[in-house]
């Protein structure tokens, strides 16, 4: 089998509880979002990208936390040393940086400067893209991995996962993005993980 049908077999599987998750996850991201900037007054794309700095090892609800704490303390002239986040420190540097430089989109892109966090914000902004980590290669190659045995996924693989996703969405309907968070909560689901 090839990567787009391992894609669907697994998104095949699917309850329907797991269809309604990934097809309304990133809507939802962004409409939390959307809050913070509407609470901040600072626009969608920098509260996004503060979002995805904040993103690894991060628990969802955490992060989110995260960066309302990051934004409110900007908007009302805090600094970065009064903010802490449970992620890395050099994401929260970014996610400092992206309120301080108030950017475009593409200079938000280039803070992020990481494939799976510039991804993780292109989605929840609504583009036709779709997160590639450990779980969406062992989705895409039919293969149960601890993540610490999943190969390194480079420029090229990620660009082959990329398109298997999109063409598997693309065949029931979807987008790329709702297609990897519907196989990612199914696959969660068929192996415990």
């Amino acid at each position: 089998m090839n990567m787009i049908e391992n894609i669907l077999t697994v998104y095949n599987q699917a309850n329907q509880n797991e269809i309604d998750h990934g097809l309304n996850w990133y809507a939802i991201a962004n409409n939390q979002a959307l809050d913070i900037a509407d609470e901040t007054g600072l626009p969608l794309h920098i509260v996004v990208g503060v979002i995805a700095a904040l993103s690894p090892t991060n628990e969802w609800e955490q992060n989110l936390k995260d960066a309302r704490l990051f934004c409110e303390t900007f908007v009302n002239g805090g600094y970065y040393e009064d903010v802490k986040a449970s992620t890395y420190k050099k994401m929260w540097e970014k996610a400092w940086t992206i309120l301080e430089s108030v950017g475009d989109y593409n200079q938000v892109l280039a803070i992020l400067n990481g494939p799976k966090i510039s991804d993780f914000y292109r989605c929840i902004l609504g583009e036709n893209v779709c997160v590639i980590d450990g779980h969406a290669w062992c989705i895409a190659n039919s293969e149960r991995r601890v993540l610490q045995e999943v190969p390194n996924i480079g420029k090229k693989a990620r660009i082959a996962l990329q398109e298997a996703y999109k063409a598997a969405a693309t065949k029931e309907g979807i987008t790329a993005y709702q297609m990897q968070a519907i196989t990612w909560v199914t696959w969660k689901r068929i192996y415990n993980v």
